[in-house]
């Protein structure tokens, strides 16, 4: 049998709940998704959303000691397909200026449904070591 090895402390948690954390961080690559603002507010359309969430993006990329340069991949998640060219433009305006990651655009079932959008981040980060969990 192999022997287990433990790689609990070279992992940081962040705002650790108890269903889940924030973030995490392994190696240099930050793992997090964002949510619009709670309460959700359904009477705000997908981009207004968008712009919530890219609001927390960037506490949370800061948070985890990376940025919007280093995102590696983002996965969105949109309640109405419709929307994408709505999400798009504030998208194109939110990466402006940077090498835009590689991503992927999905409609799904989100889990309230006042939520609208969803972005899950996978980024370079800070090593574990380094950051303030």
């Amino acid at each position: 049998m192999d022997d287990i090895v433990d790689i609990a402390g070279t992992i940081a948690h962040f705002g650790i709940g108890a269903r889940a954390s924030i973030a995490t961080v392994h190696q240099g690559t930050g793992y997090f998704a964002v949510t619009p603002k709670t309460p959700y507010d359904g009477a705000l359309s997908t981009a207004e959303q968008a712009d919530q969430l890219f609001e927390k993006a960037e506490a949370r990329l800061s948070q985890i000691g990376s940025s919007k340069q280093g995102l590696l991949f983002v996965a969105i998640l949109l309640r109405d397909i419709g929307d994408v060219a709505a999400f798009n433009e504030r998208w194109d305006a939110w990466v402006a200026g940077v090498t835009p990651p590689a991503r992927a655009c999905f409609e799904a079932r989100l889990a309230n449904p006042d939520m609208k959008v969803e972005m899950i981040m996978v980024c370079a980060a800070a090593p574990a070591s380094d950051v303030q969990a």
